[in-house]
């Protein structure tokens, strides 16, 4: 608790050199939006005389005290001209002054959704891209990582072209060995999952519940410095995933499309007549092993997929209110026969704006139904194996299909390969995921202070997530294996809450030059996991199949129950003197419940710098730069995405392997696993120097990062000494790894005005990257 109120004390003091003089009768008030959208600015320095302020999200703001007389409002706004005009106040007077502005520099202007908050991208000292709906990826996109491939410079996503399939997202390389290396996702203010990754699902990718149609962007925090306000998850870096709000006026919204997918290169591959030839000159002892058939077995398991996707949605939005109401529907087969996903989700968002403006209520729901059909085990691989002169079906067989018959007869041949076109018609894996995340937040700015504002956020996650595959006791790898038929089926639950409040306070500081964004706050998050499986092999009989439990040879029943907390305190403070200077700096005090009492709790600050040249002087008479800025940074951020209760010995009853003889009675044991009461945080300190340029009018803009990752701590199971810890292995922090690489992105975009022409607009975008990773040091006898 000591920590807790040193920081919030802090944050008292800080705010407090904020002059708190009782609001003057002589006041300026307006509003201050964009010229050709007419959409309100935030964030927006508004001075007359020696006052000044800042709009809030709603454009408003509030000049008290001014000195009576005649003078200039000015209004300023990196990415937008200085607008002004002159105003005359006398004693005792509210007077009302709107102004308009005009983008000169529309990259620079953009507002960015980063961690608690948002900030223009030109005042951005971290390496952060965002890639908004107008510049995703478009064609067949089944989930969420599809719409950023290839945007984002040091971002890798890479999948299995399996629909619902498994992502793997790498920012800026992996960072650690058993802990998860996927960053962390955050949607609408809501971390979905336990820490990093995303979360529980039945099939492989659990972001496959979101409606990529339902996404307004994605905003990817690369640096350490920019991802450290989420402390003991940011070590492999944030999505922060916005989703779409109502326009104004009432619109309905229909997107549809339809698609076919195949293969368009396969492996080389003999036929049956290449092979019967290689047999013959190579082997001919084997030639009675050939058959007469003639057999593409890729053939027999690829197919062309076909795929439908409808999106309906109808929105609204007025002065005081935003809607939006959702529903999706998506069929998707895939190249691989067996395999299939069909998705159908619904999503809501609703904001609502109370007493003049101060009052902002937003709340979301997203919700889906995933149905998943997965290619069994093996085919792949089998198809590539099993020989192009044997037949697919082979009456005699009690399956239908042919096999190996092996030397005895008794279809168990030990090296030879199943038939896919078996496994994909006789064995099943299914699954079935429910999946829900919502939330509310409300913030609130204090009408004694203009600039303070007060925010809370309770968020969930809820999912269940049905698995069930059955192989039949007559197939050739049962036969083989002895496992006689095989049932598993598995029911799994997942709920993450979230509840957080915290201070904002955006506006000038009258004794110090330049303007502060600081923020204050706390966070807590609670998960519960129940895993319960049900495991049988020596199955009485296969009529039933994968509907029905039948009496078994073996059988396996497992309940894994699991809970987790993360307690957080966090504070940040931006800093912007006139335009040129920006500095941000920000720290996180977490505990986990992961780690032993000794270190369950850990800091993680971070500190970036930015110097706009393109501001100074001496650039103000070329023409080649439209904006020009430096960045630096350095943060620790931490990783704690591993298994729960890895402090504590778990106990694990023995099967009928592992008893214990007393004369003639058999005693199953209870084995405790080693452990290290000691285990810690996996730590990453990070350095990253950054170049943002815009050039050819803000026509092209561009940036370049060079950065260093060092993850100590590394959390790996390793061999202990025999005889100690009663257990053969040891979860433990064992060394370290070192991540360094270089970034390049490019984006170009083009708009022609419509006076000179029919009116044309293009964009196009590069990125390169280039990361080594290296394991610097281990110890593999950490634990002994």
């Amino acid at each position: 608790m000591r920590p807790r109120r040193y920081f919030l004390g802090a944050l008292l003091a800080g705010l407090c050199v904020v002059p708190l003089r009782a609001q003057a009768q002589t006041l300026i008030h307006g509003r201050i939006t964009d010229g050709v959208s007419g959409l309100p600015l935030s964030g927006v320095v508004v001075t007359f005389g020696s006052r000044s302020g800042q709009t809030a999200a709603d454009g408003r703001y509030v000049l008290s005290g001014v000195a009576p007389g005649s003078d200039s409002l000015r209004a300023k706004l990196i990415g937008y001209a200085p607008a002004g005009r002159m105003v005359s106040v006398t004693a005792g007077q509210a007077v009302e002054a709107d102004l308009t502005m005009t983008a000169r520099a529309v990259s620079l202007s953009e507002i960015v959704v980063t961690g608690y908050g948002e900030q223009r991208a030109g005042n951005i000292t971290g390496a952060v891209t965002q890639v908004s709906s107008a510049d995703f990826n478009t064609g067949r996109v089944v989930s969420p990582e599809e719409l950023i491939r290839s945007k984002v410079p040091g971002v890798q996503v890479v999948d299995n072209n399996e629909p619902g399939g498994g992502f793997s997202i790498r920012i800026r390389g992996a960072t650690s060995i058993n802990a998860s290396s996927e960053p962390l996702i955050v949607i609408d203010g809501v971390p979905v999952g336990t820490g990093s990754g995303s979360g529980l699902s039945a099939g492989r990718n659990p972001l496959n519940f979101l409606n990529p149609n339902d996404i307004e962007s994605v905003t990817v925090l690369r640096d350490a410095s920019a991802a450290a306000i989420y402390g003991a998850n940011a070590a492999n870096g944030v999505l922060l995933i916005t989703t779409k709000t109502g326009k104004r006026g009432t619109q309905f919204e229909y997107t549809g499309s339809m698609s076919a997918s195949s293969v368009t290169r396969l492996p080389d591959m003999l036929n049956a007549a290449q092979f019967r030839t290689a047999v013959t000159t190579y082997a001919p002892g084997k030639l009675n092993q050939l058959g007469t058939a003639n057999t593409d077995w890729f053939g027999q398991v690829d197919r062309t997929a076909f795929g439908q996707d409808h999106n309906f949605a109808i929105s609204g939005a007025d002065n005081k209110m935003n809607w939006r109401l959702s529903a999706g529907v998506l069929d998707q087969d895939g190249i691989i026969k067996g395999t299939t996903t069909q998705r159908v989700s619904v999503g809501a968002n609703l904001q609502q704006r109370l007493f003049d403006d101060r009052l902002d209520i937003h709340a979301n729901l997203l919700g889906s139904r995933a149905k998943d059909l997965f290619t069994p085990g093996g085919v792949l691989s089998n198809a590539a194996q099993f020989g192009p002169t044997q037949p697919i079906l082979d009456p005699t067989r009690p399956t239908g299909y042919y096999d190996w018959p092996g030397q005895g007869g008794d279809f168990k041949d030990l090296q030879s390969a199943d038939n896919p076109v078996a496994l994909l018609n006789l064995a099943t894996d299914r699954g079935i995921t429910y999946r829900s995340v919502g939330g509310a937040t409300a913030s609130y700015r204090f009408p004694f202070l203009e600039g303070l504002k007060i925010n809370g956020n309770v968020a969930y996650d809820i999912t269940r997530a049905d698995r069930q595959t059955f192989f039949p006791s007559t197939l050739h790898g049962q036969l083989r294996s002895g496992n006689g038929g095989s049932d598993y089926r598995a029911n799994q639950s997942q709920s993450n809450t979230t509840a957080e409040t915290y201070l904002n306070y955006a506006a000038p500081i009258r004794s110090v030059p330049g303007t502060f964004d600081l923020t204050g706050g706390y966070s807590y998050g609670w998960s519960h996991a129940e895993y319960p499986y049900y495991s049988a092999n020596g199955l009485s009989t296969d009529l039933l199949g994968g509907n029905g439990v039948t009496t078994a040879r073996d059988v396996v029943n497992f309940q894994d129950i699991e809970e987790s907390r993360l307690i957080s305190v966090f504070g940040r403070v931006n800093y912007n003197y006139n335009d040129k200077y920006l500095l941000s700096a920000s720290v996180r005090h977490d505990g986990s419940s992961r780690f032993g009492p000794t270190h369950q709790w850990g800091n993680f600050p971070s500190a970036s710098v930015g110097w706009r040249i393109s501001q100074e002087s001496f650039m103000k008479g070329q023409t080649l730069f439209s904006d020009l800025k430096l960045r630096g940074s350095w943060a620790k951020t931490g990783n704690q995405a591993f298994a729960n209760y890895q402090q504590f010995a778990s106990y694990l009853l023995g099967n009928n392997q592992a008893q214990d003889q007393f004369g003639n009675v058999f005693v199953p044991t209870i084995r405790p696993s080693a452990v290290d009461p000691n285990i810690r945080w996996e730590a990453t300190n990070s350095y990253n120097a950054g170049i943002d340029f815009t050039i050819l009018n803000s026509r092209v803009n561009g940036t370049i990062d060079y950065y260093t990752k060092n993850t100590k701590d590394l959390i790996f199971t390793v061999p202990v000494a025999a005889g100690t810890n009663l257990s053969n292995f040891v979860t433990t922090n064992i060394g370290s790894m070192k991540n360094r690489g270089i970034e390049l992105g490019l984006s170009a975009r083009m708009i022609e005005p419509r006076g000179r022409g029919r009116g044309l607009t293009w964009t196009a975008d590069f990125t390169a990257a280039h990361n080594t990773n290296e394991l610097v040091t281990i110890n593999p006898f950490a634990g002994a």
